[in-house]
């Protein structure tokens, strides 16, 4: 099978394209190949390579900095995520999107599931909310990923950021009241890969459908900082910060442009049961 994958140098792609190419035929598009914005030369593209599955994991991910630039944050995840549903829908094929905990607010007691309401309050969350609907409009042949907290040691993420700080500081302030499920982006492309190789059983079931995809379990982002600067401790890592020298803050004491969810966690029990994904503990994918 050939596979589109959008964003190959993102975050997730980088590591789905690693993933993915020793079984597939992958075109791994970049910004420069496959612009999101530009829908004639996305539609060149794909009516050239002529894929037999989608998969879009670009997106417009600067949280804060959406909130100054709504038209471009729609025009990449919303307007392309909706043109990729219709373009794999006259190609009979399916598209496997990723999406984010930021479609909800945040205010439910314990873990989303995939059928809770959507109530996005940023315009990166609307905009990812709208490619969810879009999507489920035009191709019914569609797996959307709901994840959330995404780290690598790749790129600018919470993981990569902590470490930095650790190294030149000896303390700092860290949110305490959030909380989400910390979800490494090796794990998701492997169990992207593990989907992608069960295709024919979701084509045969229809087991299409959107999905939670997350690590088990839930902490706050200040004891995910904490653990992040231990496990950096055993591993000889040089930083000047231990655990024990951050300091809790409130979301109220830290401004950010966009609001985030105070409960990030979403509970990936249908992605089990149906994909036999084995997901692990959140410690134990960051260790």
């Amino acid at each position: 099978m050939k596979i589109l994958l959008t964003g190959v140098n993102g975050q997730i792609g980088f590591y789905l394209n690693q993933r993915l190419s020793p079984f597939y035929e992958v075109f791994g598009a970049t910004h420069e190949s496959f612009d999101l914005t530009n829908l004639e030369q996305m539609e060149d593209v794909i009516d050239e390579f002529r894929p037999g599955l989608i998969i879009n994991s670009a997106a417009y991910t600067y949280v804060d900095k959406a909130e100054k630039e709504p038209d471009l944050v729609f025009k990449t995840n919303t307007v392309a995520a909706k043109f990729l549903a219709e373009k794999s829908k006259k190609l009979g094929i399916p598209l496997i999107q990723l999406s984010t905990d930021y479609v909800f607010d945040g205010l439910k007691e314990g873990a989303y599931t995939e059928i809770d309401k959507a109530n996005p309050q940023s315009v990166y969350g609307q905009s990812k909310y709208e490619a969810e609907t879009a999507i489920k409009e035009s191709n019914p042949k569609h797996i959307i990923l709901r994840t959330s907290w995404v780290y690598s040691l790749r790129g600018k993420n919470f993981l990569t950021t902590i470490l930095g700080m650790a190294k030149n500081k000896e303390s700092f302030n860290i949110v305490f009241d959030q909380i989400g499920s910390p979800t490494s982006a090796i794990f998701i492309a492997n169990s992207i890969l593990e989907i992608t190789k069960k295709i024919a059983q979701i084509e045969k079931n229809n087991l299409y459908g959107i999905y939670n995809l997350t690590c088990l379990g839930s902490v706050s982002w200040f004891e995910f900082a904490k653990k992040i600067i231990l496990y950096a401790q055993d591993e000889g890592l040089n930083i000047k910060s231990s655990p024990e020298s951050i300091v809790p803050i409130k979301t109220s004491e830290f401004t950010t442009l966009a609001s985030r969810p105070r409960n990030s966690t979403l509970n990936n029990h249908k992605l089990v049961k149906t994909f036999e994904i084995n997901c692990p503990e959140w410690q134990n994918e960051l260790k």
